[in-house]
């Protein structure tokens, strides 16, 4: 992959279902009436598909063999996805496949320091749930004692 923009398209929309792909027989159907079958080699962030062994068939029903072919995301109408591929396996296995596990931090355990800042800010929770009880009740006690001075 060349950008972060590309990666970040990979691995938040349907272009990862593409990249499942990668390998399999696949058939696009282009925007001008065409079908191009063939195995898919590279499906980029940007949906750009690179096929081999490709067999197209054109608007007028002429068939096009081809080595190697291109198809830019501009003139994709509709991928199929082949049917033997289990396409919610394929989205978990892409999207953690590209977001990994990020800059090498997060082992699984909590450094002290970092259950220090935790505990202190589990501590203020605490207090301010205590405060906010202490003024209901306060507030219910006022209210309270103006029902009563309404009431006599």
């Amino acid at each position: 992959m060349s950008s972060k923009q590309e990666k970040f398209l990979k691995a938040s929309g349907l272009a990862c279902l593409l990249s499942a792909c990668t390998g399999r027989i696949t058939t696009v159907e282009l925007r001008n009436e065409a079908y191009v079958t063939g195995k898919v080699v590279q499906a980029d962030g940007f949906m750009n598909i690179t096929m081999e062994n490709v067999e197209m068939i054109d608007p007028s029903g002429a068939t096009l063999n081809f080595t190697s072919f291109f198809v830019p995301s501009r003139l994709i109408r509709y991928v199929q996805i082949p049917e033997d591929m289990d396409i919610q396996t394929a989205l978990n296995q892409q999207t953690e496949y590209l977001t990994g596990r990020g800059r090498g931090r997060g082992r699984g355990e909590i450094s002290k320091q970092r259950q220090k800042i935790l505990a202190k800010k589990e501590e203020r929770r605490q207090e301010d749930i205590r405060n906010a009880m202490k003024m209901r009740k306060e507030l219910d006690e006022a209210r309270a004692s103006r029902s009563d001075d309404n009431t006599r």
